[in-house]
């Protein structure tokens, strides 16, 4: 989001003013102190929660102390999760404006301070990385510095000089009291509510986002463009050529619960991988890892989500809620543990298109084709394939690091290139070979048609498969398609062999 720094020019000219006396000389007095708050201020999250995601990632069971740690207070829950996690100061999402307005004083010799109701060690990291400020001043393990408490202290610490101070929170409005004037990283609303404690010498606008905005982010965070994937659900139905009205209800119902739960599981993973996307070429723009959501926010969204769609899934029938059950208790092992483990991880990706089609039987009382099931297993494998040779493609510099968060080395491309084209050959092969059973026979009554489909098929998965080998695949294959003219031609031409088919062979 834009960003810009608007100086009063009535303020400063009144201060200006005030100071010239004719035929006088003002004294020269120290220049206030620059206090520069943490959370929200510097950074467009909160660190706090940082180190509960990586606390969550890493030792998800220390997080059952927490109301241990509570017992003694909030500044002692965020020592000892600072304790615990190691969080890499290069990886946060720094507000530009406010980085420029320290160099700015930096430059011009100004003092400046740190000051957060942050961890004292995460604060001094921070401190070193950046390395603007002269003074740190942070939380210890009794001490919250935050609202009344910080804006005493820094009274008292800078009683000679005075300070001025940039906040963004209600509880800085109390150091903004003490302050001689304030800088201000917010809206409208908070600029007044600085400007009527003290002076306000400056704001980082941070412009509310209109309507439509925030729904379109909230909507690339809710990954929306992936409920094309649960359109699998009706698979059974078209192959079976089941069109009934009650059928296609039950199973428009599967699809919006499996909807909601992959998108409560797709906030959760993102918030899990929230510091390696921020170092990807393109993943770092995903609304979380921009700061442009909260991480609380996220939190909270996921688990309504998750809980809503597991509860009303098991309503629907115990046999579809057991599925749901499995595809997010297999997603949240993917998103901690398996998606480190090399080729695993790639079977598990497939795994989930798999869950998708068998959610969509099981709703609508259909039977699946075991050559259907065979076919689509080695398919889905293909495109797993594809999607982690296309991560090892441009996030080449990360993997050399070891940040990607994967368990690949830049080397092992060429072993996914020859895994995912030979999986593409064998799922057309078992599809040439399906055509040939009795299943087939009972369904079309002109099944010659569907060798068709061998050619065409083969010719998407090898186009796809160019484009990952390019460098031109950046997403998900399936979500690709979604957007791709050439993939809408290949569905054309599918439904006309598709429908050929099923032309009654004596007409």
């Amino acid at each position: 989001m834009p960003h810009s720094l608007l100086p009063y020019a009535d303020v400063y000219a009144t201060i200006i003013s005030m100071g010239s006396v004719t035929g006088a000389k003002p004294a020269q007095s120290p220049a206030p102190v620059l206090c520069v708050d943490l959370d929200g201020t510097l950074i467009r999250s909160d660190l706090l929660w940082e180190c509960f995601l990586v606390l969550l990632k890493s030792r998800p069971m220390s997080l059952l102390l927490i109301p241990v740690w509570l017992l003694a207070g909030p500044a002692c829950v965020k020592r000892q999760l600072a304790a615990r996690v190691s969080l890499d100061p290069s990886r946060l999402p720094y507000r530009q404006e406010v980085l420029e307005l320290l160099r700015q004083e930096k430059a011009a010799g100004r003092r400046i301070a740190l000051a957060t109701a942050a961890d004292r060690s995460l604060a001094e990291g921070i401190a070193r990385y950046l390395g603007f400020f002269d003074e740190v001043h942070a939380n210890d393990s009794h001490v919250n510095l935050k609202g009344a408490n910080k804006g005493a202290f820094l009274a008292n610490r800078y009683a000679q000089t005075g300070f001025e101070y940039v906040g963004d929170s209600s509880s800085d409005v109390e150091v903004w009291r003490i302050a001689r004037s304030a800088y201000v990283v917010g809206n409208q609303h908070r600029a007044a509510q600085a400007a009527a404690v003290t002076t306000l010498k400056a704001t980082f606008f941070e412009p509310r986002a209109a309507f439509y905005s925030s729904i379109r982010i909230w909507i690339n965070a809710l990954r929306g463009y992936h409920w094309a994937k649960n359109l699998l659900l009706f698979l059974p139905l078209a192959l079976s050529h089941n069109l009934a009205a009650a059928s296609l209800a039950k199973t428009f119902t599967g699809f919006v619960l499996y909807g909601s739960c992959a998108s409560g599981l797709y906030i959760l993973n993102d918030l899990l991988d929230l510091h390696s996307d921020r170092e990807h070429p393109w993943k770092k723009k995903r609304p979380f890892a921009a700061g442009e959501l909260s991480i609380p926010a996220g939190l909270l969204v996921s688990l309504i989500l998750l809980l809503s769609a597991l509860s009303l899934a098991f309503r629907l029938g115990v046999q579809f809620g057991l599925v749901l059950l499995g595809y997010a208790a297999l997603t949240m092992l993917y998103s901690l543990y398996l998606k480190k483990i090399a080729l695993l991880d790639v079977f598990v990706l497939s795994s989930f298109y798999s869950f998708r089609i068998l959610a969509g039987a099981l709703v609508s009382a259909t039977p699946l084709s075991q050559w259907f099931l065979t076919f689509s297993m080695f398919l889905f494998l293909s495109l797993a394939m594809a999607k982690r040779y296309s991560d090892l493609v441009h996030a080449s510099d990360l993997v050399k690091t070891g940040n990607s968060g994967r368990g690949y080395n830049t080397g092992d491309r060429e072993l996914l290139l020859s895994l995912g084209v030979g999986s593409s050959f064998s799922a057309v092969v078992i599809f040439s070979l399906y055509v040939h059973s009795q299943d087939v026979r009972l369904l079309y009554s002109a099944p010659e048609f569907l060798f068709l489909l061998c050619p065409i098929l083969l010719y998407w998965l090898s186009r796809t498969w160019l484009l990952a080998h390019r460098g031109e695949l950046k997403e998900d294959p399936v979500t690709l398609a979604i957007r791709d003219p050439v993939s809408y031609g290949v569905a054309l031409a599918s439904a006309i062999v598709i429908a050929a088919s099923m032309i009654n062979s004596k007409l």
